[in-house]
């Protein structure tokens, strides 16, 4: 016998079926115990015929290393790979493998369940042939304690020829299918010579009674520490030449990987950023030509306003010249009759007689030739203005002084007005002037800007060259440190089969050094035919006697052979001859799988009994299969685990139901594919 270990063997967790990366579907069947962290000892899968009760086994068996999958149409259709969360050896694994087409070559492994399959490296091992030490089958089988056996193909022969235990050999004895359990071939008596040999030789292996001189150990051990060396040189080559091209390490590695993708985005963003920029560009010039044309435009009317005002002032300038060229020869005339004597009349212009009275104004007409003289606004001057000469009288020159005076007086005031007017025209010349420097400028800027944008093209490729090489060069060293990862990952990998061909080489040596206390194949048998009539008679099996097992274990029931029972009898008796096995063998610690897989226990049995088959018309009797198997499974079977696919379980098992398909559209689920209810 093998070390004690109750979590020896196969446990199922979840099943998971990927769909098509087109619709994006899964369909899942957990078998989670209540608190969602382990897996249930017992669950029963429920539903009606043709919902996909007996797929879930199917493609939990596929995972573990059956050679097909479920072909169904709807199956097909949508499922694109299995994943199945199992407990190998009280080791958490998730399996997966393709299921579209035929079936995969390959399978990868991870050592965590489903919902972290990321934070460990996943290992690929081959499906074909069932015989390759790293293959699948041997993985699942060195769980069990099967890893690596050879059997005979002529056990006669002391130099036949050997052929290695496969998983499929073993789903013999772990699965039930429905049409084994009344098809009187419970032992494959009528099956293949091979087949039946196989078969018996894989019961013997887990009872340990198939090697009574140890030989089979021996080379099973031989077998184990070939496969360590070969995996411990295969990986020390690899890593041999993954530390030539990748001497750093994984951990460099990871850091540069991480840095080149975080400039890998930066620079992506930097090129969509000039490439925007420059998209947006085509408007802005636009909008840089209005503003360039709106700016040479006011520039343009600020210098017509400077250029008018300042004709303007000229022209006042000149103005204001010519009313102080006035206002001086009005002061001179002023000043010059004051120092000098004016010219007065005093001799007859006709005559030439002298005047008695200078000649003046007397109502409006002159005294000397009798015109009359007409007085017109302020600016002409009256005779009692003009100031008086000497010798003259003085009514004649208060007259002509008031005229020089009041000439004066408003040129000074024109001139006066003229230089208030012209000193503000000025003042506004040159806010004009610097309103207009203002506008040049703003031609000037806007010029500048277009022509920077005019620009453009040259640097801007230059500008998205050097980002897009950068970007390249990026690229180039995310990708290589990737690969060298992967590479390290690879060597990691092959280290960690190292480490698995080792566990199972140790686990050999174990069960070397306990061949000396190998059972005898006859206790074994008196063994399981003890426990197979208490588990008939646990059933309530009609009229129950005599229930043994031969040597070759074929059940034996009322004397006579099992085949000569009814329908409901075989069933019965298939039922209670697996459960026999699977409870001695967890029982005395043998390599076993520890999981049981039933298929339609009620098979002819209760309301499917045949009418003329009263005795097993009893639904007692369904319900005593179902009760003997929880209270095994609560008490010596601690440990095991049983999963059972049944059309319409009785209510004492309803709370250990995971799944129950209705086939109805209007109460889902459906079935296994739920969305496939045409």
């Amino acid at each position: 016998m093998a070390d004690n270990d109750p979590t020896r063997g196969i446990r199922l967790v979840q099943l998971k079926l990927g769909g098509l990366a087109a619709t994006g579907r899964s369909y899942e069947v957990s078998f989670r115990g209540a608190g969602g962290d382990s897996w249930r000892p017992f669950s029963v899968i429920a539903g009606p015929s043709q919902t996909g009760k007996s797929s879930v086994i199917d493609f939990a068996r596929y995972c573990l290393g059956d050679d097909e999958h479920p072909q169904h149409p709807e199956v097909l259709a949508s499922v694109r790979a299995a994943l199945l969360e199992t407990e190998l050896g009280g080791t958490t694994t998730t399996i997966e493998r393709a299921a579209t087409g035929p079936s995969s070559k390959f399978a990868s492994m991870w050592e965590a369940p489903l919902s972290d399959l990321q934070s460990v490296p996943e290992l690929r091992l081959p499906i074909e042939p069932t015989s390759d030490p790293s293959g699948l089958s041997q993985h699942v089988l060195a769980a069990c304690g099967l890893g690596n056996v050879e059997l005979p193909v002529a056990p006669t022969q002391p130099e036949s020829a050997t052929h290695m235990l496969s998983i499929r050999d073993v789903f013999r004895v772990m699965c039930l299918p429905n049409e084994r359990l009344d098809n009187k071939n419970l032992v494959f008596e009528h099956s293949n010579h091979m087949v039946r040999q196989k078969f018996q030789q894989t019961i013997n292996v887990m009872f340990d009674v198939h090697d009574s001189t140890g030989s089979d150990i021996a080379g099973r051990l031989k077998l184990a520490n070939d496969a360590v060396r070969n995996a411990e040189r295969a990986a020390e080559a690899l890593r041999a030449v993954v530390e030539e091209e990748h001497p750093l390490g994984p951990l460099v590695l990871e850091t540069d990987r991480d840095n080149a993708q975080r400039e890998v985005a930066a620079l992506a963003a930097q090129l969509g950023s000039l490439d925007r920029a420059r998209i947006s560009q085509e408007t802005g010039a636009t909008r840089l030509r209005q503003a360039l044309s709106s700016a040479q435009d006011a520039a343009r009317a600020a210098e017509v306003r400077v250029r008018n005002r300042e004709s303007l002032v000229d022209r006042l300038g000149a103005l204001r010249g010519q009313y102080a060229d006035d206002k001086k020869k009005l002061t001179f005339l002023k000043e010059a009759e004051q120092l000098f004597d004016p010219l007065h009349v005093s001799v007859c212009p006709a005559c030439l007689s002298t005047l008695d009275n200078s000649p003046t104004l007397v109502d409006g007409s002159c005294t000397l030739c009798g015109q009359s003289v007409e007085m017109k606004g302020s600016d002409v001057v009256s005779e009692d203005d003009v100031p008086a000469a000497p010798g003259v009288t003085s009514s004649a020159r208060t007259g002509s002084s008031a005229l020089l005076q009041a000439e004066l007086k408003a040129t000074t005031r024109r001139l006066d007005e003229l230089n208030e007017y012209w000193t503000r025209l000025d003042n506004d010349l040159n806010a004009l002037r610097t309103a207009r420097d203002e506008a040049d400028r703003a031609v000037e800027v806007a010029a500048a800007a277009l022509n920077r944008v005019a620009d453009v093209p040259a640097p801007y490729l230059a500008d998205r060259d050097d980002l897009a090489r950068r970007h390249a060069a990026a690229l180039l060293r995310e990708q290589k440190a990737s690969s060298g990862l992967r590479l390290w990952e690879r060597v990691q990998q092959a280290d960690d089969n190292v480490i698995r061909l080792e566990r199972q080489a140790k686990r050999l040596r174990a069960e070397r050094r306990e061949a000396a206390s190998r059972p005898d194949r006859t206790a074994v048998i008196r063994l399981l035919s003890q426990r197979f009539g208490e588990v008939l008679s646990d059933f309530g099996y009609p009229k129950l006697s005599d229930p043994r097992l031969d040597g070759n274990l074929m059940p034996y029931v009322r004397g006579l052979p099992y085949s000569a029972a009814s329908s409901g009898g075989l069933v019965l008796i298939s039922l209670a001859w697996y459960l026999t096995l699977w409870e001695v063998a967890h029982e005395q610690d043998a390599r076993r799988p520890g999981l049981l897989i039933i298929d339609s226990p009620q098979k002819s049995l209760g309301h499917a009994a045949d009418p003329n088959d009263s005795d097993f018309a009893d639904a007692r009797l369904v319900e005593n299969f179902y009760r003997h198997a929880k209270r095994w499974l609560a008490g010596p079977g601690v440990g095991a685990q049983l999963v059972v696919v049944d059309n319409s379980p009785p209510e004492t098992v309803a709370g250990d139901i995971v799944k129950r398909f209705t086939r109805s559209r209007t109460n889902p689920p459906y079935g296994l594919i739920d969305d496939a209810t045409d």
